[in-house]
């Protein structure tokens, strides 16, 4: 079986059961250092919810989540500007950055938008953006650079904000890491700091993390403040941000009620 990402061949790793009733084998790439399932001839079962019931974590993530990225999209674009949550689930991102007071958007082929009607985005416009976020996303991919490629063309951004948990080898006994989450059987791509590099190289992108989020950016960034951002010293940067992004919490809705 080849990589998903550089095409090397890759070597079988273990095995598991997946959604309770699927063994299926798990093969690491020994250039890249990508881990990834075999073929996922399950996702359409997967996906019967888009959000599994046993990610307790998501309000504690989002919550955390914005708190880090109000502070590096600041820091890049002065909040300047138009911004999307691709793959943004039920919305709560996007509704934290606008009352933040950033221009967020949100993006979800798979998932019911309940937290940020009306603020749908419609790619078929050819809108700039200029930077995306994608959340916990990049696992449930089978093609991780064609996503990455899509998504910055339609959106035309310069930076995209991404969040996957890495390893380290040797690979994890399963029982011994929840993110491969066996029992949703939604991830099937497992990710090494170096695998990261390998797709920024491929994209002709830089490249930079901090443990917690990664960015692939067009632009250069200083990456002593991405670390920053990391510690308790951000909620001093989010007074700062305050001073000069207006919550769209009421503006929103007033501007919805208009639309009915």
């Amino acid at each position: 079986m080849n990589c998903r990402i550089c095409s090397e061949k890759t070597s079988f790793s273990f095995e598991e059961v997946i959604l309770n009733r699927y063994t299926i084998s798990y093969y690491l790439c020994g250039h890249c250092g990508l881990l990834q399932t075999e073929k996922p001839y399950w996702l359409e079962e997967a996906y019967g919810d888009a959000i599994i019931d046993a990610d307790t974590g998501l309000i504690r993530r989002n919550l955390f989540f914005s708190e880090m990225l109000a502070c590096i999209l600041f820091k890049i674009f002065r909040g300047k500007g138009s911004f999307v949550d691709i793959a943004g689930g039920y919305g709560m991102m996007t509704r934290l950055m606008r009352d933040r007071g950033f221009d967020y958007y949100w993006s979800d082929p798979y998932c019911e938008n309940v937290l940020a009607k009306g603020f749908g985005v419609d790619f078929s416009k050819e809108e700039k953006f200029q930077a995306v976020s994608a959340f916990e996303v990049l696992e449930h991919t089978a093609d991780p650079i064609s996503f990455l490629k899509d998504t910055l063309e339609k959106t035309n951004a310069e930076v995209i904000v991404i969040s996957t948990e890495l390893f380290q080898e040797p690979v994890p006994a399963s029982k011994d890491w929840f993110y491969y989450a066996f029992e949703g059987g939604q991830h099937i791509s497992f990710f090494q700091k170096k695998t990261l590099i390998e797709i920024s190289k491929r994209l002709n992108l830089y490249f930079y993390s901090n443990g917690t989020f990664h960015i692939l950016s067009k632009i250069k960034i200083s990456s002593f403040f991405f670390f920053l951002v990391k510690s308790p010293l951000r909620k001093l940067y989010l007074f700062w941000i305050r001073l000069f992004l207006q919550p769209k919490t009421m503006s929103d809705h007033y501007l919805l009620l208009q639309k009915k």
